[in-house]
């Protein structure tokens, strides 16, 4: 079953028609992305870096993934908001991108990760092993494949 269909109709909604329409909309959003994604991206580094044993090594782990985990959340509430805000104004475009699924596949993959590290790491007296340290190095590559991915898509 192909999703062409489904990309269509998102095209002609209302929503979709005044976004594709509007000459501010697009531009302004695609910015409240970027600093959604830089605090998302912010936060995985800080956490995975720590991790990894290269910064804030007088905390430990478990006090780190809790105290950014609020501004984990936010991130992520403002990335995919106004993500999904940019999908709805070129739905076509995204559905013959490559680029726009890798960078799907990538997030989902990347927030897979990141829930199962935040859950683990968030636990009192959470050990780091070595697991947790290829856990990181996986993270980091997943995420920053995710900003290439969506950097790339702009020009195919």
């Amino acid at each position: 079953m192909s999703l062409l269909p489904i990309f269509e109709w998102v095209a002609k909604t209302p929503v979709g028609v005044a976004i594709a329409k509007s000459t501010y909309f697009f531009p302004v959003v695609e910015v409240l992305h970027l600093l959604g994604l830089s605090l998302l991206l912010g936060v995985v580094l800080a956490l995975d870096l720590r991790l990894l044993g290269v910064t804030l090594r007088r905390q430990s782990a478990s006090a780190v993934a809790s105290s950014l985990a609020p501004a984990f959340s936010i991130g992520l509430i403002v990335a995919v908001f106004t993500g999904t805000c940019l999908f709805v104004g070129e739905p076509l475009k995204c559905f013959f991108n490559e680029a726009f699924w890798w960078k799907m596949g990538l997030l989902a993959l990347a927030l897979a990760t990141q829930a199962v590290l935040f859950r683990q790491m968030t636990r009192p007296k959470a050990p780091v092993l070595a697991a947790q340290k290829a856990i990181a190095v996986a993270s980091l590559s997943l995420w920053f494949g995710v900003g290439v991915a969506g950097r790339v898509i702009g020009f195919i």
